[in-house]
Protein backbone atom coordinates (compact mmCIF):
# COMPACT_ATOMS: atom_id res chain seq x y z
CA UNK A 1 0.00 0.00 0.00
CA UNK A 2 1.48 3.07 -0.73
CA UNK A 3 2.20 5.82 2.03
CA UNK A 4 -0.97 8.10 2.57
CA UNK A 5 -0.86 11.63 0.85
CA UNK A 6 -1.21 14.61 2.87
CA UNK A 7 -4.74 16.24 3.41
CA UNK A 8 -3.57 19.59 1.00
CA UNK A 9 -2.94 16.91 -1.79
CA UNK A 10 -6.52 14.71 -1.41
CA UNK A 11 -7.72 18.16 -1.93
CA UNK A 12 -5.78 19.64 -5.41
CA UNK A 13 -6.49 15.93 -7.20
CA UNK A 14 -9.99 16.51 -6.79
CA UNK A 15 -10.22 20.22 -7.33
CA UNK A 16 -8.35 18.79 -10.53
CA UNK A 17 -11.06 16.20 -11.25
CA UNK A 18 -13.90 17.80 -9.89
CA UNK A 19 -15.22 18.57 -13.68
CA UNK A 20 -15.26 15.66 -14.83
CA UNK A 21 -16.60 13.96 -11.76
CA UNK A 22 -20.02 13.81 -13.36
CA UNK A 23 -18.99 11.38 -15.92
CA UNK A 24 -18.65 8.59 -13.67
CA UNK A 25 -22.04 8.66 -12.91
CA UNK A 26 -22.26 6.48 -16.01
CA UNK A 27 -20.11 3.95 -14.86
CA UNK A 28 -22.45 4.26 -11.64
CA UNK A 29 -25.60 3.39 -13.79
CA UNK A 30 -23.75 0.30 -15.56
CA UNK A 31 -22.59 -1.36 -12.42
CA UNK A 32 -25.63 -0.30 -10.69
CA UNK A 33 -24.22 1.76 -7.93
CA UNK A 34 -26.95 4.25 -8.09
CA UNK A 35 -28.93 1.04 -6.66
CA UNK A 36 -26.73 0.72 -3.54
CA UNK A 37 -27.15 4.39 -2.97
CA UNK A 38 -30.93 4.58 -3.28
CA UNK A 39 -31.20 0.92 -1.22
CA UNK A 40 -28.82 2.30 1.51
CA UNK A 41 -29.53 5.96 2.15
CA UNK A 42 -33.21 6.29 1.47
CA UNK A 43 -33.96 5.30 5.03
CA UNK A 44 -31.76 8.35 6.30
CA UNK A 45 -34.01 10.24 8.52
CA UNK A 46 -34.21 13.55 10.91
CA UNK A 47 -30.99 16.12 10.37
CA UNK A 48 -28.63 14.06 7.97
CA UNK A 49 -24.44 14.79 7.03
CA UNK A 50 -23.23 13.74 4.24
CA UNK A 51 -19.75 12.86 4.40
CA UNK A 52 -17.40 13.35 1.44
CA UNK A 53 -20.02 14.48 -0.87
CA UNK A 54 -18.10 14.93 -3.64
CA UNK A 55 -20.73 15.97 -6.48
CA UNK A 56 -24.01 15.27 -4.34
CA UNK A 57 -24.24 11.98 -6.26
CA UNK A 58 -26.14 10.97 -2.94
CA UNK A 59 -28.53 13.71 -2.54
CA UNK A 60 -31.59 12.59 -4.68
CA UNK A 61 -32.02 9.83 -2.31
CA UNK A 62 -32.05 11.24 0.66
CA UNK A 63 -35.62 13.45 0.51
CA UNK A 64 -37.00 11.75 3.59
CA UNK A 65 -33.98 13.84 5.63
CA UNK A 66 -35.48 16.71 7.16
CA UNK A 67 -32.55 18.83 7.07
CA UNK A 68 -29.05 17.73 5.07
CA UNK A 69 -25.85 19.30 5.00
CA UNK A 70 -23.31 17.70 3.04
CA UNK A 71 -19.12 18.48 3.61
CA UNK A 72 -16.21 18.14 1.24
CA UNK A 73 -12.44 18.68 1.22
CA UNK A 74 -12.98 19.85 -2.08
CA UNK A 75 -13.77 23.88 -3.19
CA UNK A 76 -14.81 22.85 -6.61
CA UNK A 77 -16.42 19.36 -5.67
CA UNK A 78 -18.64 21.54 -3.97
CA UNK A 79 -19.04 24.11 -6.99
CA UNK A 80 -20.44 20.80 -8.64
CA UNK A 81 -22.47 19.79 -5.73
CA UNK A 82 -23.92 23.32 -5.62
CA UNK A 83 -25.21 22.85 -9.09
CA UNK A 84 -26.81 19.44 -8.39
CA UNK A 85 -28.23 21.15 -5.81
CA UNK A 86 -29.83 23.78 -7.95
CA UNK A 87 -31.11 21.03 -10.38
CA UNK A 88 -32.70 19.12 -7.71
CA UNK A 89 -34.30 22.12 -6.21
CA UNK A 90 -33.24 20.92 -2.65
CA UNK A 91 -32.26 22.77 0.46
CA UNK A 92 -28.62 21.65 1.82
CA UNK A 93 -25.94 23.46 3.77
CA UNK A 94 -23.05 22.88 1.60
CA UNK A 95 -19.58 23.53 3.20
CA UNK A 96 -15.93 22.19 2.52
CA UNK A 97 -14.38 20.88 5.30
CA UNK A 98 -12.18 17.67 6.21
CA UNK A 99 -13.80 14.52 7.09
CA UNK A 100 -10.82 13.41 9.68
CA UNK A 101 -11.65 17.14 11.77
CA UNK A 102 -15.51 17.84 11.26
CA UNK A 103 -16.28 20.94 12.24
CA UNK A 104 -19.75 20.18 13.91
CA UNK A 105 -20.65 19.25 17.91
CA UNK A 106 -20.71 15.97 19.33
CA UNK A 107 -24.00 14.50 18.71
CA UNK A 108 -25.20 16.86 16.04
CA UNK A 109 -26.72 14.88 13.86
CA UNK A 110 -29.27 11.50 13.47
CA UNK A 111 -27.92 10.27 10.26
CA UNK A 112 -24.49 10.41 8.89
CA UNK A 113 -23.86 8.95 5.69
CA UNK A 114 -21.07 8.37 3.22
CA UNK A 115 -20.20 7.00 -0.27
CA UNK A 116 -17.26 6.09 -1.71
CA UNK A 117 -14.98 8.61 -0.04
CA UNK A 118 -13.09 7.16 2.98
CA UNK A 119 -10.93 5.41 0.92
CA UNK A 120 -8.96 9.00 0.13
CA UNK A 121 -9.03 10.09 3.96
CA UNK A 122 -5.56 9.81 5.25
CA UNK A 123 -6.56 8.96 8.23
CA UNK A 124 -9.69 7.00 7.46
CA UNK A 125 -9.77 5.56 11.30
CA UNK A 126 -9.86 9.08 12.51
CA UNK A 127 -12.64 10.00 9.53
CA UNK A 128 -14.65 7.08 10.57
CA UNK A 129 -14.87 8.21 14.85
CA UNK A 130 -15.89 11.43 13.55
CA UNK A 131 -18.75 10.74 12.16
CA UNK A 132 -19.92 8.28 15.00
CA UNK A 133 -19.25 11.79 17.77
CA UNK A 134 -21.32 13.41 15.24
CA UNK A 135 -24.03 11.35 15.21
CA UNK A 136 -26.88 11.15 18.14
CA UNK A 137 -27.24 8.35 20.51
CA UNK A 138 -29.16 5.96 18.65
CA UNK A 139 -28.46 7.04 15.30
CA UNK A 140 -26.77 5.98 12.51
CA UNK A 141 -23.80 5.86 10.67
CA UNK A 142 -24.37 4.69 6.92
CA UNK A 143 -21.56 3.87 4.54
CA UNK A 144 -21.44 2.34 0.93
CA UNK A 145 -17.61 1.89 0.54
CA UNK A 146 -15.63 -0.20 -2.30
CA UNK A 147 -12.49 -2.46 -1.35
CA UNK A 148 -10.71 -5.21 -2.25
CA UNK A 149 -12.34 -7.80 -4.13
CA UNK A 150 -13.19 -11.52 -2.73
CA UNK A 151 -12.14 -13.12 -5.93
CA UNK A 152 -8.75 -13.80 -6.28
CA UNK A 153 -7.63 -12.60 -9.61
CA UNK A 154 -9.36 -9.06 -9.33
CA UNK A 155 -7.80 -8.72 -6.13
CA UNK A 156 -4.24 -9.76 -7.24
CA UNK A 157 -5.33 -6.74 -10.19
CA UNK A 158 -6.45 -4.19 -7.49
CA UNK A 159 -3.15 -4.76 -5.69
CA UNK A 160 -0.91 -4.93 -8.38
CA UNK A 161 -2.41 -1.49 -10.17
CA UNK A 162 -2.71 0.43 -6.44
CA UNK A 163 0.05 2.60 -6.78
CA UNK A 164 -1.08 4.00 -10.11
CA UNK A 165 -4.21 4.40 -9.42
CA UNK A 166 -3.69 5.96 -5.69
CA UNK A 167 -0.74 8.22 -7.40
CA UNK A 168 -3.53 9.41 -9.76
CA UNK A 169 -6.85 10.03 -8.11
CA UNK A 170 -5.93 9.76 -4.09
CA UNK A 171 -8.13 6.60 -4.35
CA UNK A 172 -6.98 3.03 -1.95
CA UNK A 173 -9.36 0.83 -3.92
CA UNK A 174 -7.84 -2.87 -1.95
CA UNK A 175 -8.57 -1.89 1.36
CA UNK A 176 -10.07 -3.84 3.47
CA UNK A 177 -12.85 -2.48 4.84
CA UNK A 178 -13.58 -4.61 7.66
CA UNK A 179 -10.28 -4.42 9.18
CA UNK A 180 -9.95 -0.22 8.85
CA UNK A 181 -13.34 -0.12 10.48
CA UNK A 182 -11.75 -2.68 13.28
CA UNK A 183 -8.77 0.23 13.39
CA UNK A 184 -10.90 2.53 14.26
CA UNK A 185 -12.91 0.51 17.18
CA UNK A 186 -16.15 0.14 15.34
CA UNK A 187 -18.30 -2.71 14.75
CA UNK A 188 -20.67 -2.51 12.11
CA UNK A 189 -23.79 -3.63 13.26
CA UNK A 190 -24.96 -4.68 9.63
CA UNK A 191 -22.12 -5.65 6.62
CA UNK A 192 -23.44 -6.79 3.36
CA UNK A 193 -21.11 -7.31 1.07
CA UNK A 194 -21.72 -7.70 -2.78
CA UNK A 195 -19.79 -6.94 -6.63
CA UNK A 196 -17.33 -9.81 -6.10
CA UNK A 197 -16.92 -8.49 -2.50
CA UNK A 198 -15.73 -5.06 -3.79
CA UNK A 199 -19.08 -3.35 -2.16
CA UNK A 200 -19.94 -2.89 1.61
CA UNK A 201 -23.03 -1.43 2.54
CA UNK A 202 -22.63 -0.71 6.15
CA UNK A 203 -24.56 0.28 9.10
CA UNK A 204 -22.88 1.29 12.13
CA UNK A 205 -25.22 2.06 15.89
CA UNK A 206 -24.75 4.34 17.92
CA UNK A 207 -24.55 3.87 21.31
CA UNK A 208 -28.02 5.52 23.25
Amino acid sequence: MPDPLSTEQVRRRYDDMAGNWRLLGISDTLLLINRLRRKHFSGALGDVLDVGCGTGENFEYLNRATTLTALDISSEMIAEARRRQRQLGADIRLLIGDAQELPFPQARFDTVISAFSSCTFPDYAAAFREMVRVTKPGGQVLLVEHGRSSVGWIARRQDRNIERVYERSGCRNNRDVAADLGAAGLEPATHIVSHLGMMNRITIEVAS
